[in-house]
């Protein structure tokens, strides 16, 4: 479905939520000040604090799950209806009045399947984050994955663009991600758990881990975090090497 205002192609957003009532209020007002959108699509896991009650009074389209990010992902796709859809963190508040005009502008070649908003001063852009990322519905809805993931959910999404040779496009300064989760201690072991639970070649992810844990670290351009990367990154490495303790992947649910 197509619609406009003040001449600008719609888009459904997709927020999937975990306790996230601290950052939800600031990244949906930020979404109805810079994206013309159509519906904002909130998927929620259980929250235990105010998430839906902060969302629920932006008058967003609200939905709860108890299954798992993969499951998330996927409810939240098939409740969209747009030509293009457009996935914002809960922890994001976007700041740049381009951004949507430059997504969209790449989202118009063939070539192009998907255009990533990086954070603001970042120098380096890599991945495929869902931070702030617009797809084609068409192209998202053919995505699969676990109903139980609980990360990682972007490899599928790359290895989905990769059979269709598609790339991937970045515009810089286009939000501040406050990054919630990655204060938690275990973060980066809980990360290295999900790159084992992926389906494709194990030891390349983790050592393009490395790379992305050193570039993240230099984003930040805080001596601290740089000096911390050795130390982050092996925290990656213990949990890739005892995934168990953070759970199961059933992959016999994705036939990729």
């Amino acid at each position: 479905m197509q619609s406009y205002i003040n001449g600008k192609q719609k888009v459904d957003v997709i927020i999937r939520t975990f306790n996230s009532a601290h950052t939800i209020d600031k990244c949906i007002r930020s979404v109805k000040n810079y994206i013309p959108y159509e519906k904002i699509i909130v998927v929620d896991h259980c929250s235990t604090d105010s998430t839906r009650d902060i969302s629920v009074s932006h008058n967003v389209h609200f939905f709860t799950e108890d299954k798992g990010l993969g499951f998330a992902t996927k409810l939240g796709i098939s409740k969209s209806t747009t030509e293009y859809l457009l996935f914002v963190d809960g922890d994001v508040e976007i700041v740049s009045g381009t951004y949507f005009n430059e997504a969209m502008q790449n989202m118009l070649s063939d070539r192009v399947g998907a255009v990533v908003g990086c954070s603001v001063g970042f120098i380096f852009a890599y991945g495929l984050p869902l931070g702030l990322t617009m797809f084609k519905r068409e192209f998202a809805s053919g995505v699969q994955m676990p109903d139980k993931l609980q990360g990682r959910e972007t490899y599928y999404f790359q290895e989905s663009l990769k059979r269709n040779s598609l790339k991937v496009r970045y515009v810089k300064d286009a939000m501040v991600h406050r990054s919630e989760y990655r204060k938690m201690p275990n973060w980066p072991e809980w990360q290295g758990a999900q790159i084992r639970f992926t389906p494709g070649n194990h030891y390349r992810q983790v050592l393009w881990a490395l790379a992305i844990t050193f570039m993240m670290h230099f984003n930040s351009r805080n001596p601290k975090n740089i000096a911390y990367s050795p130390i982050y990154y092996f925290k990656i490495l213990v949990g890739f090497m005892n995934p168990e303790k953070w759970g199961k992947i059933d992959r016999r649910e994705v036939n990729l």
